[in-house]
């Protein structure tokens, strides 16, 4: 099996279609098709099933790409090993976390870790919402920070370490909704704002019925906050992020009378199980652990 081969299983896998795999790898699709038959030829058995409407893998072809993906993965993290094995520790640390999440405990740890390996490369991202999973699952990074879910395991092989808590609440300036003991179908008349979502969809139940609102999305929660102030909209918003603007009455918190809205989540920090991880990453790791238990 040539690697070429394993790297065409492996996005034929995460692929909508034959076309949309052909361009992902920088190939026609006749010449992508050519390449699946010679792979099929290879293994045995049939990979892609042309007997339905819809471009699928057969049952036989899900589990050989997840084999590839497995494999790729050991590669990567053996170039990985061998990079440090030739450079000492790793020439980056890429770390993506979502803007609620970061605490003193976490950015004490960071600039510990960065003055002591000062070779290595910090590279610090954040994004929407649900990001650093997405970007630690896809090996974009080495750790992510974020609102832990526990069916989020089931997007990756995962292991995690719990950092504290946020509370989420319904929140807008009085400008905007008045009376803050509202129902839920009262709530529904006003402009509604949120932070951009990546494309892994978990809805968390109390909350499905935002996904019937027209909504504002935003990608800075600094920025959300100050369209909340101004009365744009009501969001879902962390309230230690508004927490003095509640205080002065800026901002008020909504409470529905017939759904929940008052919500605390948990924060972990999260990286990929199976994949190397050089001494810089260890040691962040091993720190936030110490903050666990603290």
């Amino acid at each position: 099996m040539k690697l070429a081969w394993l790297q065409v299983l492996d996005v034929l896998s995460r692929s909508r279609s034959l076309s949309d795999a052909a361009q992902q790898l920088h190939k026609t699709q006749p010449a992508l098709t050519m390449t699946v038959k010679k792979i099929e030829e290879e293994v045995g058995f049939a990979v892609v099933d042309r007997a339905g409407y819809r471009f699928s893998l057969t049952p036989q072809g899900q589990a050989y790409c997840r084999r590839a993906q497995q494999i790729l993965q050991e590669l990567e993290g053996l170039d990985e090993f061998s990079s440090e094995l030739a450079n000492g520790n790793e020439p980056i640390f890429r770390l993506s976390y979502e803007q609620v999440c970061v605490s003193e405990e976490v950015s004490r740890v960071l600039k510990d870790c960065y003055h002591e390996y000062s070779h290595t490369e910090f590279v610090v991202d954040s994004g929407k919402r649900f990001s650093s999973l997405e970007q630690v699952n896809k090996g974009q990074c080495d750790l992510g920070i974020g609102p832990w879910f526990d069916i989020f395991h089931a997007s990756g092989d995962l292991e995690s370490v719990p950092l504290g808590t946020i509370k989420v609440g319904l929140v807008a300036s009085p400008k905007l909704v008045a009376n803050a003991q509202l129902t839920s179908k009262e709530l529904m008349q006003y402009p509604c704002m949120s932070i951009y979502e990546t494309g892994l969809r978990f809805e968390h139940e109390p909350l499905s019925f935002l996904n019937k609102v027209a909504m504002m999305k935003i990608d800075d929660i600094f920025v959300l906050r100050s369209l909340l102030l101004n009365g744009t909209g009501w969001a879902l918003m962390c309230l230690d992020l508004c927490q003095q603007e509640i205080d002065s009455g800026q901002l008020h918190v909504l409470e529905l009378s017939d759904r929940e809205y008052l919500f605390q989540a948990q924060i972990r920090a999260f990286r990929r199980h199976s994949r190397h991880h050089g001494p810089v990453a260890r040691s962040v790791w091993q720190r936030l652990k110490e903050i666990a238990h603290e």
